[in-house]
């Protein structure tokens, strides 16, 4: 039995009566595999492609739980929120002494949130797994503060791949999409195949993930997932899908910046503030 198939039994009510607590932490440790196994399925298929599978098997003997060595995580506190409500975006408390900069990823820090600060900077990899894409730093960075644009902001545009659990495992398909910020939390995917969604290739539930795109981050990461799909008024064969964060963007108190090193913004379009 995996570990999220132990851990969904007693979340789904398999495993006896539970406080409010337990469920509570059961549950966002169920979330936390998901998207950790998520993760790691879409860079075992990008290094099988790159290099085999004996190559993949070698880099996993050889980290363990690891995922790389490269890059480092800056735990931030978010200070305020944006004042104005056109704008999706946050301040942190970290800046360029930090070594914080423009166009850095930056993900939840929540599902680790009980490893404290030594353990998320030591365990990098490891905790991004099982943590949440939710912006990129803005250009305002300060010394001491920077604003983090979430990827619900109107002025994001970045590639995405779509995926689900089934039986089997999680599953991704083989082709990318467009994710854009429409404000208020709300991402949207356009530009979908209608008959995908009348196949039910894409559904409601369906898990979205951050493209591997260079320098950005090490794996691709879960963004959210689809909860609406509408048609296309302005073109019948196309569907349009509503995309929600796998994290409350009002719960976002703490947050890990991803300092990989060296960066690359090719294929996210971070905008700038009006």
């Amino acid at each position: 039995m995996t570990g999220v198939e132990s851990v969904a039994r007693v979340v789904q009510g398999g495993g006896g009566e539970v406080s409010r607590a337990s469920y509570e932490a059961l549950a966002r440790e169920k979330a936390a595999l998901e998207h950790q196994v998520a993760a790691l399925t879409v860079r075992v298929e990008q290094l099988e492609e790159e290099a085999g599978i004996l190559a993949a098997t070698r880099l996993w003997e050889v980290d363990g739980q690891r995922i790389g060595t490269e890059g480092r995580l800056i735990p931030a506190r978010v200070i305020t929120a944006d004042l104005l409500p056109w704008r999706s975006s946050r301040l942190i408390n970290a800046g360029s002494l930090q070594g914080v900069r423009r166009g850095s990823a930056v993900v939840s820090r929540y599902f680790a949130i009980d490893r404290g600060e030594a353990d998320g900077v030591r365990d990098g990899m490891a905790i991004l797994l099982r943590e949440v894409f939710v912006g990129l730093i803005d250009e305002q960075t300060g010394t001491h503060t920077s604003r983090v644009k979430l990827l619900s902001d109107v002025s994001v545009e970045m590639k995405v791949r779509i995926g689900r659990f089934t039986d089997a495992g999680f599953t991704a398909l083989d082709r990318h999409f467009w994710l854009m910020g429409r404000g208020g939390g709300v991402m949207e995917i356009r530009d979908v195949q209608r008959r995908d969604v009348d196949d039910g290739v894409v559904k409601i539930g369906d898990v979205v993930l951050s493209a591997l795109v260079s320098g950005l981050l090490p794996v691709a990461m879960t963004v959210g997932e689809v909860v609406d799909i509408k048609p296309d008024r302005d073109n019948p064969l196309l569907a349009i899908l509503t995309i929600k964060s796998s994290v409350d963007e009002d719960s976002l108190h703490r947050v890990y910046v991803y300092d990989p090193g060296s960066h690359s913004d090719e294929n996210v379009n971070v905008g700038s503030l009006p």
